[in-house]
């Protein structure tokens, strides 16, 4: 119980501080899609997510999804783009801080992604939570690095392709090519949590990775898609500010 209401707490705290935030530092562009990317942060964020999650590959490749790709892509299209009001404030910070959190989060990805460690990791609610976060924490990094670093917008979007979008592609693939890559180690746990659900959302374990990988492809393309239009538009707005 404890978990559940510190988890809730701190989720409805980031939202509330990168709300001030933005209006503080008056980059708030488009408020209905500032506040529908806090909307999805929030329902990935649901400590009761997890609980069906843990356990289902399709619902644990939403909850990343919409966590460290769908919520910070929103935000970012949110704000506004303006180098005089962000780069001025962030020149003197390395980009190492932002690139060494993507690329531990990247290697992450796969070790938890692994069919020989990922049920084990999926068992404890402290881990999956932790887990969780790391994700948020990622996708603000992402958020922030994409308005604060226009003058190496090429190297972010390198960065984001490398970190973000191949693991997505990638493991997705992987899904479709092995169809049964988690049905042996996650069936017993998978049956338990489909016997809770609607008849019509129970879904066998094939059925459920299928899903899972569909979900990761997709969503690396449209992350890969709007990584590109967003770079393009912070170069055009560099431009045009001078």
């Amino acid at each position: 119980m404890w978990l559940v209401s510190v988890d809730l707490l701190c989720s409805v705290i980031v939202i509330i501080t990168l709300q001030q935030w933005a209006v503080k530092k008056n980059l708030l562009a488009k408020p209905g899609i500032f506040l529908t990317g806090n909307l999805v942060f929030l329902l990935g964020m649901l400590p009761w997510f997890d609980d069906l999650a843990r356990y289902s590959i399709s619902l644990h490749s939403l909850q990343s999804v919409m966590v460290h790709h769908f919520a910070p892509l929103l935000w970012i299209g949110a704000l506004r783009h303006k180098e005089s009001s962000i780069t001025r404030a962030h020149n003197t910070l390395s980009h190492w801080p932002t690139t060494l959190l993507m690329s531990i989060f990247a290697v992450l990805t796969w070790v938890w992604m692994l069919p020989s460690f990922h049920p084990l990791l999926m068992q404890s609610a402290i881990i999956y939570s932790g887990m969780k976060w790391l994700m948020a924490l990622s996708g603000l990094a992402l958020c922030l690095s994409m308005l604060s670093h226009h003058q190496k917008s090429s190297y972010w979007q390198k960065l984001n392709n490398v970190t973000v979008v191949m693991p997505l592609l990638l493991w997705g693939l992987l899904m479709f090519i092995f169809p049964t890559m988690y049905a042996d180690t996650h069936t017993s746990h998978h049956h338990m949590m489909m016997s809770h659900l609607p008849a019509w959302l129970q879904l066998s374990p094939i059925q459920d990775q299928f899903i899972g990988g569909l979900l990761f492809i997709v969503s690396g393309f449209l992350y890969w898609q709007s990584n590109s239009i967003s770079v393009a538009f912070t170069r055009h707005a560099r431009r045009f500010s001078k």
